[in-house]
């Protein structure tokens, strides 16, 4: 007698288990299952047809698309095929068989729908207590679009192109006038004699083929026009050069907030922008109005400030006034030179005619230089969208120290922003010890964020083209990495979802990392 287990993978069973039974209790199937029950499903209601076919329920579809970018499943084939092999997959599905385009559908035409489910899903986060919305740091990274490189034309590209395609069209053509002379003998008797031969024919379908792309090529030049943009790329239209470490790439930089008490990320965008400084405000405003939510669900009227944390890039003077204005946010971010001060880098500031060197008398307004002569106040004039002031010193060309302090005839001018008190005052602020303490939680809050959405859910580029849709696949990633944050600390409590969220009074989490 063997000794081994009984087997029969063929054996009936009189009542079919429940399919969630085959997953262990704290499965990330479950979590997903019941997080999309909590959520409004509203807005996709609405959109099913009431004729035709009935449409799959969008639960179904949700959960698991939800399970698939948690899973790094991002492909509607890929999850056609899981939906018959794997168990998670048919559990969430319901032993359901909806095909790879139905999935793709879905996806495509309620993208919109799927980004306010983002919020959803982070308002699970909140009820958990796994936000504070105290601390929130924001950061980017260049994502690579689904478009190649050498797809990419200037306008002078796209006429050599076209006019390239219209001399092999003509080409074409005159090949197929050539064979009218030589007719009787290609075609056979079996013929009407009136078609062309197989090899014209192909090349027929080539000739309209190409004019199709004639078509597009112009319709893309006319786009490249009212863009404003130098380049165009024909695949993704939305897609832009960006510069990736040490490569250049189409793609599109990916924006994301993240908060700091277990990095839950509270906003996303998705931008073909190559500069992080025109996201600010924007992603603030994001920001701003999705802790609104959180805070007016959960009945917290606490008006404790925003602190928005962030690298030099997302510094302008512009950006620092425009935060000035905002009464619930305080802002941390160096501009590019006192951060790079501060890592020991060498400034011009080390110069012993630097304009930190200028004692700015207030009363008299002017400056006065290092070796005591003044530098008077001339005019204000527009420069970069903000007002300078510029003072200028008449002695220079008697001082022994021109050339090294100003090579200009017209003698030493120093310029000064309507803004320059705000640059000052957020480096005083910076430079303080607890100032310190909360731009140091940058690196520790956001960066770990976008190396777990490259490096272990390995969402590198974009499967989707066009700026909308790949605003709608990012949000569904950021969806997932909440609620494999939000898995983890179910885990760590022992309880289901439900039961979680059933409890009376707001559940107080202990640090789950």
């Amino acid at each position: 007698m063997l000794n081994i287990r009984p087997y029969n993978n063929k054996e009936y069973l009189l009542f079919p288990p429940f399919i969630g039974d085959y997953l262990p209790k704290e499965h990330l199937s479950h979590v997903i299952d019941e997080a999309v029950e909590e959520i409004d499903l509203t807005p996709y209601y609405r959109k099913i047809s009431t004729v035709g076919n009935p449409a799959y329920d969008p639960a179904l579809m949700i959960k698991i698309w939800f399970y698939g970018y948690a899973t790094r499943t991002y492909s509607s084939r890929k999850i056609d095929d899981k939906v018959n092999t794997d168990v998670a997959f048919i559990y969430l599905a319901g032993m359901q068989k909806p095909d790879f385009r139905t999935i793709s559908d879905f996806r495509k035409n309620n993208l919109n729908e799927l980004k306010n489910s983002f919020v959803d899903i982070l308002q699970i986060c909140h009820r958990l207590g796994m936000t504070q919305l105290g601390n929130i740091s924001l950061d980017s990274k260049v994502m690579k679009a689904n478009a190649s490189a050498s797809r990419t034309y200037d306008e002078k590209e796209l006429i050599k192109e076209r006019q390239e395609i219209q001399k092999a069209i003509e080409e074409y053509l005159e090949k197929a006038n050539q064979t009218d002379i030589e007719e009787d003998k290609k075609y056979g008797t079996d013929k009407r004699g009136n078609e062309l031969p197989e090899d014209i024919r192909d090349k027929e379908k080539r000739i309209k083929k190409m004019k199709r792309i004639i078509e597009q090529l112009k319709q893309a030049q006319n786009k490249l026009k009212q863009s404003g943009k130098k380049k165009i790329n024909l695949t993704d239209e939305g897609a832009q050069f960006q510069k990736d470490k040490s490569r250049i790439i189409p793609g599109y930089r990916v924006q994301v907030a993240v908060d700091s008490k277990e990095q839950i990320i509270v906003a996303n965008d998705v931008t073909p922008d190559q500069c992080d400084a025109s996201q600010l405000i924007p992603m603030v405003d994001e920001i701003c109005e999705n802790v609104k939510e959180l805070k007016k669900e959960s009945n917290n009227d606490e008006k404790e400030k925003l602190k928005i944390i962030a690298d030099s890039r997302y510094n302008s003077e512009l950006n620092l006034a425009e935060l000035e204005n905002k009464e619930n946010i305080e802002p941390y971010i160096p501009d590019m030179r006192h951060q790079a001060k501060k890592q020991g880098h060498k400034t011009t500031e080390s110069s012993p005619f630097h304009m930190s060197k200028f004692v700015f008398n207030q009363e008299g307004n002017y400056f006065v230089c290092p070796v005591g002569k003044k530098l008077n106040y001339i005019k204000q004039k527009k420069y970069r969208n903000r007002l300078v002031s510029i003072y200028t010193c008449k002695e220079c060309n008697y001082c022994h120290h021109f050339g090294k302090c100003t090579t200009d005839k017209n003698g030493r001018s120093i310029w000064v922003s309507e803004y320059a008190h705000l640059v000052k005052k957020m480096r005083q602020k910076l430079s303080t010890s607890e100032g310190k303490k909360i731009y140091g939680l940058r690196k520790i809050t956001v960066e770990p964020v976008l190396g777990n959405l490259s490096q272990n859910l390995g969402f590198r580029e974009f499967l989707l083209r066009g700026k909308e849709k790949v605003k709608g696949e990012f949000s569904l990633m950021c969806t997932a990495h909440n609620i494999l944050k939000i898995a983890k600390s179910v885990r760590c409590l022992g309880k289901t979802l439900k039961e979680i969220l059933t409890i009376p009074e707001p559940v107080l989490l202990i640090d789950s990392s």
